[in-house]
């Protein structure tokens, strides 16, 4: 497997990848509620892809396995995870692993103190057993549980 920087020329591929991967694998977030599918997938445009590839400060990694794209990462400047996709057939076969890890390294490269994200129901527990802990206080009036807010410190 292969981790790389993704360039621009990669935002369509990247982006098909997020979208199958929230309406496969996501189901027990959205549970093929069309309205909440919808709404999460919303962001997950291709000028938003674009954005983030080429937007400074912004990193999104790919895995390849076998000369095909297997799974997307991507955090902000800020320390924000905001991507973190497989392929159906790639799940549970290492290739998030290797993005965050990826990911956690490029984030002390730029001396970020932590990183945080709202993860899925279906990602909770991956996230908890690589260290993440919950975020206390967090929450304001307008959250809903649709997410738990999560970060983990990378002194």
């Amino acid at each position: 497997m292969e981790i790389r920087q993704a360039k621009l020329e990669d935002a369509e591929a990247a982006l098909a990848l997020v979208r199958r991967s929230i309406t496969e694998l996501c189901k027990a977030d959205h549970e093929g509620d069309a309205m909440t599918l919808e709404g999460w997938l919303a962001n997950k445009s291709l000028k938003n892809m674009e954005a983030w590839i080429t937007r400074p400060g912004s990193v999104v990694v790919l895995a390849e396995r076998e000369g095909r794209l297997a799974g997307v990462g991507a955090f902000s400047a800020a320390g924000d995870v905001i991507l973190l996709y497989v392929t159906p057939e790639d799940r549970f076969q290492g290739v998030s692993t290797a993005l965050l890890e990826d990911i956690e390294r490029r984030a002390k490269d730029m001396r970020l103190p932590r990183l945080c994200l709202t993860s899925s129901i279906t990602a909770q527990r991956f996230f908890l057993e690589r260290g993440y802990e919950i975020e206390e206080g967090a929450s304001d009036i307008f959250d809903s549980d649709d997410g738990l807010d999560l970060r983990k410190e990378l002194a």
